[in-house]
């Protein structure tokens, strides 16, 4: 196992990685601080590796300024190829870089969105080596190896980048249908919720009205009415009145027949049984008492099969959920191997392309401390300006490096991030 540094200590001492909050809330509150991977040049046949390891301790002893690992680089296996292919290549990875990030976080945001409504959130776990150990994202950057099998060395630069782009395009297609159908299933669950959503005017009434609520003769039917509570009163005092028919004289309202089948916070659902030739005279009674008719003819047979309709739709569901989470925590980790191998990529050709040819390098993971990073970079720059000319650094005209989307350094540096920005809002419930 690689063992970690604290720069500012002349002691090397073990210290496995921190695991992330179990809420995963700190890292999603904002995007969290990336490491940096840096890449500083050696001597052939790196006769100064030990050298130039300690002179980045020394350099900044005086301050905790981060921790730092040892990155393994397949530097002597990887094919370094043409300029011009190292140049193209240098801008290709640069873009790939932004869209491996994106396509994985996007996997990651999902599942967090996934287990927001659980216990918790638990941060999705990164195979580490071949010997089937897992980790957090920071401990697989910490003991990062290349994966040779899954990405044989002995090819191209170019078909590796391709290779691994094809890798997470193959996992972003994927992730675009199962995320479709994720919400095609949420979809039909809340189809289903708004029907039992809402006051008794809107609601279902399948779940609501009972066989034993409703009389049908042949003279005689049912009516289901909404009554705002405010009116009950005034209901019960006058619905008797109510089932006119016209031309003739008297209601047609069977006494004593309303009663109170389900009550909510503003509404009471009764019943009232009146002679069929009456309906339509009592419907217009009703609204000019601001009384609601609710449509509703019950059907056994029909209230069985919503009900089933509803049982299926949960069921479907939260098998599709788990389905999709169980997705998203094994692609998460194949993206962000994916993901890292291009960063990995990215820094050879970088570092052939700044430190020429045959490729003699050391790679560094930096973990910087907390609001030290100002500082540090000053400690590395001290260490290290001796490489780029001084125009480079400010002096001068400004100078386009291929593939180089961000501040100029001395030596050769990428951002590598464990945790992404804060999801959007209303994303994936």
């Amino acid at each position: 196992d690689l063992v970690p540094l604290v720069i500012g200590d002349h002691q090397r001492r073990a210290q496995a990685p921190a695991r992330a909050p179990s809420s995963g809330r700190a890292a999603m509150d904002g995007e969290a601080a990336p490491f940096w991977l840096i890449s500083t040049p050696l001597r052939a046949n790196y006769t100064n590796a030990n050298d130039e390891w300690n002179k980045i301790l020394m350099a900044t002893s005086k301050s905790d300024l981060a921790q730092i690992w040892h990155f393994k680089v397949p530097v002597k296996e990887l094919k370094v190829g043409t300029l011009d292919t190292l140049i193209a290549l240098s801008d290709d990875l640069a873009k790939a870089d932004s869209t491996a990030k994106s396509t994985t976080y996007s996997i990651y945001n999902k599942l967090f969105d996934l287990q927001k409504d659980g216990v918790g959130f638990e941060e999705p776990e990164v195979p580490i080596g071949a010997n089937g150990r897992v980790g957090t994202m920071e401990q697989y950057l910490a003991d990062f190896e290349w994966d040779s099998a899954k990405y044989p060395v002995n090819q191209p630069l170019k078909d590796l980048a391709e290779s691994l782009c094809a890798s997470l395009a193959r996992v972003d297609e994927e992730g675009k249908a199962k995320f479709t159908e994720y919400n095609q299933a949420r979809t039909a669950k809340q189809t289903q919720e708004r029907k039992e959503q809402g006051s008794l005017m809107v609601k279902s009434l399948a779940d609501v009205v009972k066989k034993e609520d409703i009389l049908e003769t042949e003279h005689i039917t049912t009516l289901l009415v909404c009554v705002p509570k405010y009116a009950m009163k005034d209901w019960q005092t006058s619905y008797a009145s109510l089932g006119t028919i016209e031309g003739k004289e008297g209601s047609y309202v069977v006494p004593g027949s309303s009663k109170t089948v389900a009550e909510d916070q503003d509404f009471a659902l009764v019943t009232v049984a009146l002679f069929k030739g009456a309906v339509e005279g009592f419907k217009h009674n009703a609204i000019a008492k601001r009384f609601t008719i609710r449509d509703y003819a019950f059907d056994a047979d029909s209230n069985t099969a919503e009900a089933e309709e509803k049982a299926k739709a949960l069921s479907d569901f939260d098998r599709v959920k788990s389905a999709f989470m169980r997705w998203c925590k094994t692609n998460f980790a194949e993206a962000y191997a994916a993901m890292v191998h291009l960063k990995v990529l990215r820094l050879f050709v970088e570092s052939v392309l700044r430190y020429g040819v045959p490729p003699n390098f050391q790679a560094v993971l930096i973990k910087p401390r907390p609001r030290k990073e100002v500082a540090l970079r000053k400690a590395l720059g001290n260490l290290y300006g001796h490489l780029a000319a001084s125009e480079m650094l400010g002096g001068g005209d400004e100078i386009d490096m291929p593939g180089d989307t961000s501040e100029f350094f001395p030596y050769v540096s990428l951002d590598v991030t464990t945790a992404p920005a804060a999801p959007p809002q209303g994303g994936c419930p």
